[in-house]
């Protein structure tokens, strides 16, 4: 299968892959709830990548980190304007 490939790929060169056909894939609906023409994200779908791509930030060891709560911050105060995570609904 063509995500197989470009994951194990991904693997051999030593790069960060978000396998979105495999994460979408864990739902028994996923074809109708993850997208809403076959091709365009729904919000699940966009709920899904959003997670993803997020474990992979958090995950990275790079420098400089591009994971947002080590970024420089200019106010250091709540808001409520804060990221949260979907599944919790609390601050990141």
């Amino acid at each position: 299968m063509y995500s197989d490939a470009c994951v194990e790929l991904c693997r051999e060169m030593d790069i960060k892959a978000v396998d979105l056909f495999t994460s979408m894939q864990k739902r028994k609906d996923w074809s109708t709830m993850c997208f809403t023409d076959g091709i365009h994200f729904s919000s699940e779908g966009s709920k899904i990548v959003g997670e993803e791509i997020l474990k992979v930030l958090e995950e990275a060891d790079w420098e400089p980190s591009l994971q947002w709560n080590s970024l420089p911050t200019e106010f250091e105060e709540y808001s409520p304007y804060a990221p949260t995570r979907v599944d919790t609904k609390k601050q990141l």
